[in-house]
């Protein structure tokens, strides 16, 4: 090696040095700036501390205002988790520790005002926190908030449902059959009733032909042209124009497509890379052809976005941009078309961030089903979401070259070999996908839709 060449190198060496440190020490001097610009707050956080928080990357700011948050001074957290959240939208992580700090500021809140009040309004504060935990939370938690509220209003028949719920999740089908059957003595309405009938069915020994297929299928002896014809409109989205691409959202779509087509038999319209019109124009297509006997299903895969100040969630379609709503379609207009389709079952799968926004609350186990269950749910008029998550972020991909949401689905859809209704199907998936991410899927009648108590129905090919 030359002398020419050896000075050469070690020049860029030195170089690249010399940029390594630079940048170390600008980074050091914005750390200290940050430091310095938001030093002292107490309350709302000033302009210039705000504007220090919006120039580091998001993970640093987010590091930066976890202090308050460790604090438990939530109200400067607050402001420049909403500042930096209007400044970049669809930045996930921001949005939801911004959903998760007001959760913790209203505890806080709950918890100073039953500290400050008189004993009878500690009491108050008390007994409505506990029926906000009953009625938000789940598992043991949300148990224990709906014993307090019971011990002073025992026949609530809100609550109970609310207890039987937690019960239904945790596996405890016995004891959620109780908690229904005692709302039901007050609220007679048909979501309730389809609650209890699942719990009924969940307790009811399994027929021959569940057992004989490990239970995961309905194999009963029922002519399939009864339950109406199928359709599927299958939407996938990778190519965004204006946001971050994403990497498996049209090879989703795509193997669910032809899975509905070859095992299911429906007649599949499918979507990739669509636009806002594309989508509204295809619900608004259905609405014309679909008769009272037919079923639809809907499955989305792409970007969602939560409006947490407005509880709305939506759709991002390939136009969408991260500063205008104008190409996004919201829950509401997904909800609309529903509404208005004449379809006897309508079921909306959807694998996009915040997507639990259409839901109303989850529902818990796998029941045995008998041919009685089938027939009635069929005669049932049905509006359902089955989502990858609830108000959090999803995982775009995962080891199988699928989403954990679309490989668990894919897998319970392969494996049945009959009559399976969305609610199994759910409780099929919803393990495997809590346990390959960190996403917990959700199932729900969808809100103000026209659900009367029935139940989507795969009825495989034969």
């Amino acid at each position: 090696m030359s002398e020419g060449t050896s000075a050469r190198r070690a020049g860029l060496w030195a170089a690249l040095l010399l940029v390594i440190c630079a940048l170390g020490a600008s980074a050091l001097r914005a750390q200290e700036a940050l430091e310095q610009a938001c030093a002292g707050v107490v309350e709302t956080p000033a302009a210039e501390c705000l504007r220090a928080l919006q120039s580091r990357p998001a993970e640093e700011a987010l590091a930066f205002i976890e202090r308050w948050v460790s604090a438990r001074r939530f109200t400067p957290a607050l402001a420049a988790l909403a500042h930096l959240q209007r400044e970049a939208p669809l930045d996930t992580r921001v949005g939801q520790r911004l959903h998760e700090v007001r959760s913790m500021a209203d505890e806080a809140q709950w918890l100073a005002r039953r500290g400050e009040a008189a004993p009878a309004a500690q009491a108050d504060a008390g007994l409505t926190l506990a029926e906000t935990r009953c009625t938000r939370l789940s598992g043991e938690a949300a148990l224990r908030g709906c014993a307090q509220v019971l011990r002073v209003r025992p026949q609530d028949a809100r609550i109970l449902t609310a207890q039987g719920d937690a019960l239904w999740g945790l596996g405890r089908a016995a004891d959620a059959l109780d908690a229904f059957r005692r709302a039901a003595q007050s609220d007679r309405s048909p979501a309730l009733a389809q609650k209890i009938a699942l719990a009924e069915a969940a307790l009811a020994p399994p027929t021959a032909a569940a057992s004989a297929e490990g239970g995961k299928a309905l194999a009963l002896n029922i002519d399939p042209s009864r339950l109406g014809r199928y359709h599927a409109l299958v939407i996938g989205i990778d190519a965004y124009r204006h946001l971050q691409p994403l990497d498996s959202a049209v090879k989703d779509a795509r193997a669910i497509a032809e899975l509905l087509r070859s095992a299911y038999g429906m007649q599949v319209q499918l979507l990739t890379d669509s636009t806002r019109a594309d989508i509204v124009e295809m619900l608004d297509d259905y609405r014309g052809r679909l008769g009272a006997d037919d079923n639809l299903l809907i499955y989305y895969a792409g970007h969602g976005w939560l409006d947490t100040e407005a509880d709305k969630g939506f759709w991002l379609p390939i136009d969408a941009s991260a500063d205008k709503r104008t190409n996004w379609v919201s829950n509401d207009t997904v909800r609309d078309a529903l509404r208005a389709l004449k379809a006897k079952h309508v079921l909306v799968v959807a694998d996009s961030c915040f997507s639990g926004t259409l839901t109303r609350s989850g529902a818990g186990v796998r029941a045995g089903r008998g041919r009685d269950y089938v027939e009635r749910m069929a005669r049932l008029k049905a509006r359902q979401v089955l989502t990858s998550g609830s108000l959090e972020p999803v995982a775009d991909s995962g080891k199988s070259g699928h989403s954990p949401f679309a490989s668990a689905l894919m897998t319970a859809l392969r494996e049945n070999t009959g009559i399976l209704d969305a609610t199994s199907l759910f409780a099929e998936l919803r393990r495997p996908v809590a346990l390959n991410s960190e996403q917990v899927p959700q199932f729900a009648d969808i809100r103000l839709a026209g659900h009367e108590g029935g139940d989507f129905l795969f009825v495989r090919k034969r």
